[in-house]
């Protein structure tokens, strides 16, 4: 599948490519996402090895350059639901009423962030100048990532289409409810083709900004 937005079909190859090769595979769930990594575009580690030390995201988290690494607040009531099929036609319009499906579309991620200082959310809300990656963290301490950008194998985050990123502002609960920020962004389509989750860390949830 190619990883632009539109489903690219030609030429087709020789024969159709094997799907399922393991009788009994194992189950890929991300489960719940409790925090987000955030660095800007074309960020990556080199090798999943360096990916799961606490060393590289220290110095990532640390560090003053155009390489460092925001961690989001933890998250709760998180959306993201699977792409729609971009699509024309129907009724008489095409063969059957069968529509034209092109491809998929931009599928938005969203999440609440509970009782969090405002300042940490107005530092939030700066990158939403930024070009920017996102790394998932899950409820096992696990990153999901992508592993392929461009044809290159590394750890990478997907991509967060441009101007799409916001963080709202508070919103008061009240007697019964947390107060609540809200923050949204949209996925590239395909995002999930490279998806890949890690084996179990000791750190990952309990990272925070230098």
């Amino acid at each position: 599948m190619s990883q632009s937005t539109l489903s690219v079909c030609c030429p087709v190859p020789t024969a159709i490519a094997s799907v399922v090769t393991t009788l009994n595979p194992c189950p890929s769930d991300v489960g719940q996402i409790q925090k987000l990594v955030f660095w800007r575009r074309g960020q990556r580690f080199g090798s999943l090895a360096t990916a799961l030390t606490l060393t590289a995201w220290t110095a990532s988290l640390a560090t003053s350059t155009a390489a460092k690494t925001v961690v989001s607040p933890f998250v709760g009531n998180v959306e993201l639901a699977p792409s729609e099929a971009r699509e024309f036609g129907g009724g008489n319009e095409t063969r059957w009423g069968a529509p034209i499906r092109k491809g998929g579309s931009s599928p938005v991620f969203s999440a609440s962030m509970y009782q969090i200082d405002q300042d940490v959310i107005a530092s939030l809300k700066d990158l939403a100048c930024e070009a920017l990656d996102v790394i998932f963290i899950n409820e096992a301490n696990q990153f999901v990532y992508s592993d392929t950008v461009g044809g290159t194998t590394g750890f990478y985050g997907f991509e967060v289409a441009n101007v799409s990123f916001f963080v709202s502002d508070k919103g008061i609960g009240g007697l019964e409810d947390a107060d609540q920020n809200r923050i949204m962004f949209n996925l590239k389509p395909n995002w999930s083709d490279t998806l890949e989750i890690t084996t179990e860390t000791t750190f990952a949830l309990d990272m925070v900004n230098s």
